[in-house]
C-alpha cells in the first residue's frame, strides 16, 4: 500500500470514530493483460495486480453493529450483521455485505465494528474496485477477528460468492484471484477450469504500465455482462448438442470442432464462442512468452485480444477504440487492450518506462482531440496482494 493511501484512511477512521484503528488492510486492483470473458467461461487469464488499490482501517465495537465509512465518496452505511440486506440507494454498501454474509457462513467469529475505507484506484474504470474492495474487507475482518482460511484460493472463492450471490454479478474468478494471489513485478497464471496457477515473472524492470481511463464509466450490473455470459453458455449448449456429449463450458470445445459446427449457431452467439477460445490461445501463448523471457512479445497478443474485443465479443466502445488506435502510433508502445468488462472504464497499455511520461501527455491529447473528453492517464506498477498491514496482538 502506499503510504498517502495508508496515511489517508487511518485519518479517515480516527476522524470519523475518535480513536485509532485496530486493523489496516489492503487488496489490490488489477487489469488482465490477456483473457478477457475467459474466466466464467472455464479458461485460461493472464492478470497482473495494481500498486493500486482498497484500504480498509477497522476497529471491534460492542454488539452487532457495524458501520462502514467510505472517505472515497463520503458516505456511510450502518446495519446489524443479522439483518445483512442490499441498499437499494448505496451499491457500494452492498459489496462489503456480500462478504460479510459469506464469512459469517463460513463460521469466521464477525461481531461489531467500524470500519472506514480509502481508495486510490480509479471506480468503474474496468481495473477491479470491486473485488479489491472485497477483499479489502475481508482482510480487516481476519485481521480484527481471525478465521483466515486456510488457502488463498478459499479467499477469492469467498469472495466471488458474495459478488455473483448477494450482489447479482454472475462474475467469474480473475477478478477475486488476482487481488489476492498478485506479486510484485509478476504476471499471474490460472487456469480456471482447474484452478491451477503460476506467477510468472516478468524479468524487465525497463517496462512499464499506464491505464487510460475513458471516464466512460461501465455498470455491468446492470445486465450487459449477465446477457454476454448467458450468450456464452447458449453457444456451449448448442456445440454440446452438435458434438453429442455434454458441454459445460466453452473451454471443453476445441477450435476445430467450433470451426466444424460455427454455422449451426446464430451469428452472435458464433461471434462470441470465437473470440473465448481464440483468447484462450493468446493467454497460452502470453504464458509461454513470459517463460522464454519475452515479455515484450506480449504486445502483439494484447493488441489482438483487443480487436478480437472489439469485432466478435461485441464488448468495447468507440472510446476504448481511439485509445487503442492512437496508443499503437506512438512511440514506446509495446501492447495495449481494453481491461476488465468492456463498454468503458480503461485501456492497459504496456510500454517502455522510459517513454512513459510523453507517452501518457501524448495519448491523452490524441484522445481529447477525436472524442472532446479529458481522459485520466495512471502510471500504475505491478504490486502485491491483499494483506493485514497491521492487527491486534496475536492476530
Amino acid at each position: 500500500m502506499k503510504p498517502a493511501l495508508r496515511s489517508e484512511v487511518e485519518s479517515a477512521f480516527r476522524r470519523r470514530y475518535s480513536r485509532d484503528a485496530e486493523a489496516v488492510a489492503f487488496a489490490p486492483g488489477r487489469v488482465e493483460i490477456l483473457g478477457n470473458h475467459t474466466d466464467y467461461n472455464g479458461g485460461f487469464v493472464m492478470p497482473v495486480g495494481l500498486d493500486l488499490g482498497v484500504a480498509a482501517a477497522g476497529g471491534r465495537r460492542p454488539g452487532r453493529r457495524v458501520e462502514i465509512h467510505t472517505a472515497t465518496l463520503g458516505e456511510s452505511i450502518e446495519f446489524d450483521l443479522d439483518r445483512i440486506e442490499r441498499h437499494p440507494a448505496l451499491r457500494w454498501a452492498d459489496y462489503p455485505k456480500g462478504v460479510l454474509r459469506e464469512l459469517i457462513a463460513s463460521d469466521v467469529p464477525v461481531e461489531g465494528f467500524s470500519l472506514a475505507i480509502a481508495s486510490d484506484l480509479p471506480f468503474g474504470a474496468g481495473v477491479s474496485s470491486s473485488a479489491a474492495l472485497e477483499l479489502a474487507v475481508a482482510e480487516a475482518c481476519y485481521g480484527l477477528f481471525g478465521g483466515r482460511p486456510k488457502d488463498l484460493m478459499g479467499e477469492a472463492l469467498l469472495c466471488q460468492r458474495a459478488e455473483a450471490d448477494f450482489v447479482g454479478m454472475p462474475c467469474g474468478l480473475l477478478d477475486q484471484f488476482a487481488s489476492a494471489f498478485a506479486e510484485e513485478n509478476c504476471a499471474l497464471f490460472l487456469d480456471c477450469a482447474t484452478r491451477e496457477w503460476r506467477r510468472l515473472p516478468v524479468g524487465r524492470s525497463d517496462l512499464a504500465l499506464v491505464l487510460a481511463d475513458t471516464r466512460v464509466k461501465h455498470a455491468l450490473v446492470d445486465g450487459k455482462y449477465a446477457e454476454l455470459r448467458r450468450s456464452c453458455e447458449r453457444a456451449a449448449a448448442r456445440l454440446g448438442e452438435g458434438l453429442g456429449r455434454a458441454v459445460r463450458s466453452l473451454r471443453e470445445v476445441t477450435i476445430d470442432e467450433f470451426v466444424r459446427l460455427r454455422g449451426t449457431l446464430p451469428a452472435e452467439d458464433a461471434r462470441r464462442a470465437e473470440h473465448v477460445l481464440r483468447e484462450n490461445e493468446r493467454v497460452l501463448e502470453g504464458k509461454a512468452r513470459l517463460e522464454a523471457g519475452e515479455p515484450e512479445l506480449l504486445g502483439p497478443l494484447m493488441v489482438a485480444s483487443h480487436g478480437s474485443s472489439r469485432d466478435f465479443f461485441g464488448n468495447s466502445c468507440t472510446e476504448l477504440d481511439v485509445l487503442v488506435e492512437e496508443a499503437q502510433r506512438l512511440p514506446g508502445f509495446i501492447g495495449g487492450k481494453l481491461s476488465g468488462g468492456g463498454f468503458g472504464g480503461c485501456t492497459v497499455n504496456l510500454i517502455e518506462a522510459a517513454a512513459a511520461q510523453d507517452f501518457s501527455r501524448a495519448l491523452a491529447n490524441r484522445y481529447r482531440a477525436r472524442t472532446g473528453s479529458e481522459p485520466r492517464m495512471i502510471r500504475a506498477g505491478i504490486g502485491g496482494g491483499a494483506r493485514v498491514e497491521r492487527s491486534p496482538k496475536g492476530r
